[in-house]
């Protein structure tokens, strides 16, 4: 079999229409005639998907959205063009060379999205059946001039109402929030972003529950330990402020500081 001879003619610097790339028909042509192996096909193999390639970034862009990356879905499309072009049969291509691989490569775009785009992990059939939903909704609430209820979509679809409300949920996890982006306006004029707007672990949830047992416990105390107590944790003040204060050593001090706390551990223990 006679080698493959890659074209001599100048690049094409647009490849814009439907008609763009009909000067490539010959190559793919003669690229589907030559057998894996023959000398010189690997090389218009590659001359071939290179210069298909503006096509599949021009499709990319299509499906390119907030929380899509570009580069990903053409990297997706860019496999679909490798697939069409390996398997690329003339006799059964129609409309040129872009009838024949568009498909593909938009095939494999809307895999990479439906599989890899969503937020969180979809069962597959449960994606399929959001996209459905989603564009059932939408062609509804054009026609209706309202969104469309649950039991509509379930009767336009031909599903459950529960398998629709189930799509409707998955729609909503497609893309995550981001926690910078403002969720409203707190009347300054500044809309709080999600972060702003999510609590925070509360310390003193964990010792509410010991609040009457702590009560009751100090109560029990004698005055001059609770008094040292409020001293010390309360007032900020140090051992030797206390001492000073309440007229004893240091020493003294410490030595009633640790058997009150001892005191009052085994207390709530107890409780």
């Amino acid at each position: 079999m006679q080698s493959p001879t890659l074209p001599t003619r100048p690049a094409t610097t647009s490849r814009d229409g439907r008609r763009g790339y009909d000067d490539l028909i010959p190559d793919l042509d003669q690229l589907a005639r030559t057998a894996p192996g023959t000398p010189g096909r690997e090389a218009l193999r590659e001359y071939v998907i290179r210069e298909f390639r503006p096509l599949v970034r021009n499709l990319s862009r299509r499906f390119a959205a907030p929380g899509r990356g570009v580069e990903d879905i053409e990297q997706a499309g860019m496999l679909g063009l490798v697939k069409a072009v390996d398997r690329y049969d003339p006799s059964s291509a129609t409309g040129g060379p872009l009838g024949y691989l568009v498909p593909s490569i938009r095939g494999e775009m809307k895999r990479h999205l439906r599989d890899y785009s969503w937020a969180v992990r979809v069962p597959r059939d449960l994606k399929e059946l959001a996209v459905t939903v989603g564009r059932v909704a939408d062609e509804m609430g054009q026609r209706l001039g309202r969104p469309p209820r649950p039991s509509e979509i379930a009767a336009e679809v031909g599903v459950p109402i529960g398998e629709v409300v189930d799509a409707l949920g998955a729609l909503e996890s497609h893309h995550a929030k981001s926690l910078d982006a403002p969720v409203g306006d707190d009347g300054s004029g500044e809309g709080l972003s999600l972060a702003e707007r999510m609590g925070s672990d509360d310390p003193a949830l964990d010792l509410a529950a010991h609040g009457p047992g702590m009560r009751a416990a100090l109560n029990e105390l004698p005055e001059r330990e609770r008094r040292m107590l409020v001293l010390r944790f309360y007032g900020d003040r140090t051992q030797s402020q206390i001492a000073t204060e309440l007229g004893i050593s240091q020493m003294h001090v410490s030595r009633l500081l640790s058997r009150t706390l001892a005191r009052l551990r085994e207390r709530l223990a107890d409780d």
